[in-house]
């Protein structure tokens, strides 16, 4: 722990002029980094257009190449058919293997044109379309070269007509494609050197000239000392008014350079498990904090109420409310920061404790109607025709006999076992909620069609059926009646899906019980309930 006559001491022994020379320094280094960082881009694009120019030149002589390959595939073609040497045959193959070998290169060379896409890959009439026609036809000529008049008329047209013309096309669009990309890259290449031309003169006058000076200043400073003894007791002054768990300091990196307080005697590690780390490394904060404090920090303002964990070395994890303020020397520049932090652990526990009881049902543990009307509106708002929401809503047949024959206390049994059957049997993802008495729903998001929701409803039907055994050592039966309705199929808003479900668990009710029905499925019977209703 730092003492007051430490810290003075430590204030006495730096030289005037200290921080305004490391300041400059600093400084010195910024702009020196700026100037060779510029010149590393420049020499970047220098390499980066040469490798270009080379690729482009590789592009336009295959392509410029095609058509004369054409040409004499077509003659190759027409020789073969008249002689049927196999030296004209292998001139042949040789020559269809180059020109698709080539074709193939030169529509990876365009993937990122939109023109020479078009020419070689869109419509029945592009490039590609035509080539692989044209390599139909050759290889027809390889494997009957008696009876391809039809084959070599049509290479002969290739070779003469639009694929020429095409290829021709082709080969002025590399071209084109190159001398754009030249351009671009010489012009980037020239405001780079204009960059690293007006960098260098404001650097001159902004930085190293002011520096230049400024150090000059310092030398004369002959007050430092008193300064720094000054912020020194500001700062121990700053703490002994602030009642917190935990006191500490950051230098201008976040680096924590000072802790202090009862919340260390708390952690496995001490001070030793914070000082000389970046509390950004140590300290967790979700996006809405870690944005205030951010934002505090870059118009240099105090900060507080900024919520955070922290985990010490055993795994043990803290919830931190933290409070800080900029520390400036005595020219008014930040040094750092230093705050407070308090271990609200106990508070946030109650608080989800809170959260919990208040949105899940006391007796099963499932979700509660509170819960259901919470999260169903954002659940439907991301349902669609490729991912729909399913609403399942369950009555239990016959538990009122349970309630009845057993009391009140068996009833209970039953509802916990089938809560648990409920979980047991649904997917994590979606969510089971008991609405009151012996009224549940669930809410389906990982069926992807009809079919495999109708599978979840058999599963349920057929496991919620299964006898209970009683702490009384009795056994009793239930069964469950479910109405299924589908967003957005059926409907997209909360309350009209809802009471679909509810309509077609009365149907599967009216129907027998121990089944389902679908509300999609009701027709006739949803028309005489609104005309009765």
């Amino acid at each position: 722990m730092f003492s007051g006559r430490t810290l003075f001491k430590q204030a006495k022994t730096r030289r005037p002029g200290r921080a305004i020379l490391e300041s400059h320094l600093n400084r010195y280094i910024l702009a020196l980094s700026i100037i060779l960082a510029l010149i590393f881009a420049s020499h970047i694009m220098s390499l980066t257009a040469l490798r270009q120019g080379a690729h482009d030149a590789t592009a336009i002589n295959m392509s410029g190449r095609q058509r004369m390959l054409l040409q004499q595939m077509s003659h190759a073609a027409h020789d073969y058919a008249e002689d049927g040497s196999p030296e004209l045959r292998e001139n042949l193959k040789d020559s269809i293997k180059l020109f698709e070998t080539s074709h193939y290169e030169l529509i990876r060379f365009g993937e990122d044109d939109a023109a020479l896409h078009a020419i070689y890959s869109e419509g029945e009439d592009s490039i590609h379309a035509k080539v692989l026609q044209l390599i139909n036809n050759v290889h027809w000529v390889l494997v009957d070269r008696r009876n391809t008049g039809i084959a070599l008329d049509a290479i002969e047209h290739d070779a003469s007509g639009p694929l020429a013309d095409q290829l021709g096309a082709a080969a002025d669009a590399f071209e084109a494609q190159a001398n754009k990309r030249a351009a671009w890259l010489s012009s980037i290449q020239n405001y780079t050197v204009l960059a690293l031309v007006l960098t260098v003169i404001a650097e001159v006058f902004l930085v190293f000239w002011p520096a230049h000076k400024s150090m000059i200043r310092a030398f004369k400073d002959l007050d430092q000392q008193h300064s720094e003894a000054q912020a020194t007791l500001k700062r121990l002054s700053n703490f002994s008014e602030i009642a917190a768990d935990l006191f500490w300091e950051t230098d201008l990196r976040g680096k924590l350079i000072y802790a202090e307080g009862t919340f260390l005697e708390k952690l496995k590690g001490g001070r030793d498990s914070l000082v000389d780390c970046n509390y950004l490394d140590i300290i967790q904060f979700d996006e809405e904090n870690a944005a205030h404090m951010q934002k505090a920090i870059a118009t240099a303002d105090k900060y507080a109420r900024i919520r955070g964990t922290f985990t010490d070395i055993d795994g043990e994890t803290y919830h931190m409310d933290m409070a800080g303020a900029p520390r400036h020397d005595e020219n008014g520049q930040i040094t750092g920061y230093i705050g407070t932090a308090n271990d609200i652990s106990a508070q946030v526990v109650k608080q989800e404790e809170v959260r919990r009881l208040a949105y899940s049902d006391p007796l099963t543990h499932l979700a509660n109607k509170r819960s259901l009307e919470d999260k169903l509106p954002g659940l439907l708002a991301s349902a669609s025709t490729t991912k729909p929401l399913f609403l399942l809503a369950m009555d239990l047949d016959d538990f009122k006999e349970v309630n009845d024959t057993y009391g009140h206390g068996a009833g209970d049994e039953v509802l916990k076992a089938v809560a648990a059957r409920m979980n047991a049997t649904i997917r994590d993802a979606d969510l089971a909620v008991r609405i009151g008495g012996d009224e549940f729903f669930v809410v389906c998001t990982t069926a992807p069609s009809r079919l495999a929701v109708e599978g979840l409803a058999m599963r349920l039907n057929r496991k919620l059926r299964e006898p209970y055994g009683l702490s009384s050592g009795h056994r009793v039966r239930v069964s469950a009646s479910i109405g299924i309705a589908a967003a957005p199929f059926d409907c997209l808003a909360e309350g009209p899906l809802l009471r679909a479900a509810d309509t077609a668990l009365y149907d599967a009710k009216r129907s027998g019980r121990d089944q389902y029905r679908f509300y999609e499925d009701l027709g006739p019977f949803v028309e005489d309930m609104q005309a009765t209703g």
